[in-house]
C-alpha cells in the first residue's frame, strides 16, 4: 500500500506540476508575443564585410537609411573587414537569434568555405536569408592598345599565343579571380594569372599593359571605359546591360552557352531569429525596393538593386555554391 500509495502522489504531483506550467505559459504567453510583435524596438546593426566608401558599404548605407525608415529604428551600419568578408560572416553567424544583427552578405560567403581552410560557419545551416539587395555583372576590359576588338578576335589572339597573354585579378579567390579562371577554362585557354593586392593595382597594370585584361566589376569599369583608358570586349552577365547597350554578353559575342558571372550581395540574419521577425525584415525590404528613385540611381551606378523573396537568395547560394565551389576544387586555388 505504501508503494502505491507513493507511486499514486508523484503522478499526483507530476500532474500539479504540468498544470503549474500550463498556467504559466497561458501568463506568459501573450507577454512573449508582444515582444516579437514589437520588433524592432531598438537599433539593428547591420554588417558590412568591407570598408567604407567602396560598392557594397554604399548600397548597404542607402540601405540602412531606408530601412531604418520603415521598420522605425535606425539601422546602423558597421564595417567589420577582413579575410575575404570571413570575420563578418562568423559575427552573424553567431550573433544572438533576435533580429538585431543583420548582413549584407556578399557571394563570397558560399565561396569561403571552400575556398580557405577553416571558417566558422556553414551557408546552409547558419544564415537566414531576407532578400537579394543587388547584382553587379562584370566587363571583360582590355587594355586600350590591345590588337582584339572582339572576343573572338580575342580568343584567337590568345589561342595563336598560349601563355603570352595574362590577365589580372584583384587577389585569389576574389569573384573576379574565379571569373577570369572560369573564363579561360570554358574556352580552353592557356595565359597567365597574376594576383594583385586589390583592384586598383591591377587596374593600373591594366592601363600600362603590364596585363592586357581583366574582368573588371561594372561600377568600377563605367568611369575606365567612358574615359576611354580601357576597352570593354564583353559583359559577364546573360544578359546585357542598360548602361552599356552595345556591348554584348561573352554568350553573345562567342557563340557559347550559359556563362554567367556576378557578384551579388544579399540580406540575411542568423539562422534561428524567429520567423515574425523574418518576416518583418522581408515586408520592409519589399517596401525599400518600390522605391523607383532609388533603383534608378543604383542602376547608374552599374548596380542592379533587387528585392527577393528569401527562396530566391537561396537559389543563388545552391547555384554559385555549386559552381564556384567545384571550380575552385578543379584547379585546387587556396587563398
Amino acid at each position: 500500500m505504501s508503494a502505491r500509495f507513493k507511486n499514486h502522489t508523484g503522478v499526483g504531483g507530476n500532474l500539479a506540476r504540468w498544470f503549474a506550467l500550463l498556467w504559466l505559459a497561458v501568463l506568459v504567453g501573450p507577454s512573449l508575443t508582444q515582444a516579437q510583435d514589437a520588433y524592432p524596438n531598438k537599433p539593428i546593426h547591420l554588417l558590412v564585410p568591407y570598408p567604407p566608401g567602396g560598392g557594397t558599404d554604399s548600397v548597404a548605407r542607402v540601405l540602412a537609411e531606408r530601412l531604418g525608415r520603415q521598420l522605425g529604428q535606425p539601422v546602423l551600419v558597421e564595417n567589420k573587414t577582413g579575410a575575404a568578408s570571413t570575420i563578418a560572416s562568423n559575427l552573424t553567424a553567431r550573433a544572438a537569434p533576435d533580429g538585431y544583427t543583420i548582413y549584407a552578405a556578399p557571394v563570397s560567403i558560399v565561396i569561403n568555405p571552400v575556398l580557405q581552410a577553416k571558417v566558422d560557419y556553414d551557408p546552409d545551416r547558419d544564415f537566414q536569408p531576407i532578400s537579394m539587395i543587388m547584382t553587379s555583372p562584370f566587363v571583360l576590359t582590355i587594355n586600350k592598345d590591345f590588337k582584339a576588338k572582339n572576343i573572338n578576335e580575342l580568343l584567337a589572339l590568345v589561342r595563336a599565343n598560349p601563355n603570352k597573354y595574362s590577365v589580372g585579378t584583384s587577389g585569389i579567390g576574389s569573384i573576379n579571380h574565379l571569373a577570369a579562371e572560369y573564363f579561360i577554362k570554358t574556352f580552353g585557354l592557356k595565359m597567365a594569372v597574376i594576383h594583385y593586392k586589390g583592384g586598383p593595382p591591377a587596374l593600373q597594370d591594366l592601363f600600362g599593359g603590364q596585363i592586357e585584361m581583366m574582368f573588371l566589376a561594372l561600377p568600377d569599369a563605367l568611369p575606365v571605359l567612358n574615359s576611354g583608358r580601357t576597352k570593354g570586349i564583353a559583359v559577364s552577365s546573360n544578359k546585357r546591360v542598360a548602361l552599356l547597350p552595345d556591348l554584348p554578353t561573352i554568350d553573345e559575342a562567342s557563340g557559347s552557352t550559359g556563362f554567367d558571372a556576378v557578384f551579388w550581395v544579399a540580406l540575411m540574419t542568423q539562422a534561428k531569429v524567429p520567423p515574425q521577425v523574418i518576416a518583418r525584415l522581408a515586408s520592409a525590404m519589399q517596401v525599400v525596393g518600390q522605391d523607383q528613385a532609388l533603383v534608378a540611381d543604383m542602376a547608374q551606378k552599374g548596380m542592379d538593386f533587387r528585392i527577393t523573396s528569401p527562396e530566391e537568395v537561396k537559389k543563388y547560394m545552391v547555384r554559385d555554391g555549386e559552381k564556384w565551389g567545384q571550380l575552385i576544387r578543379d584547379l585546387a586555388i587556396k587563398e
